[in-house]
């Protein structure tokens, strides 16, 4: 840990039902885009890091306490 981290803790607050709201439909919007891009000739890249961002965005949903 350098410097710069020192107390940069971060606290997450209690989640609304309105933001697990947000959070289930972008969800479900990024895996129908995920779907439609895959459907296109695009670089594997691309497709890449498409699946890590719906994966991240689940991973953020599953910390978040119900």
């Amino acid at each position: 840990m350098d410097a710069s981290e020192v107390g940069m803790t971060k606290k997450i607050a209690p989640v609304s039902e309105t933001e697990l709201k947000l959070g289930r439909r972008v969800s479900r919007e990024v895996s129908v885009l995920l779907m439609e891009i895959q459907k296109e000739p695009v670089p594997d890249r691309l497709l890449q890091l498409a699946l890590e961002l719906q994966k991240a965005l689940n991973d953020k949903l599953a910390e978040r306490p119900d």
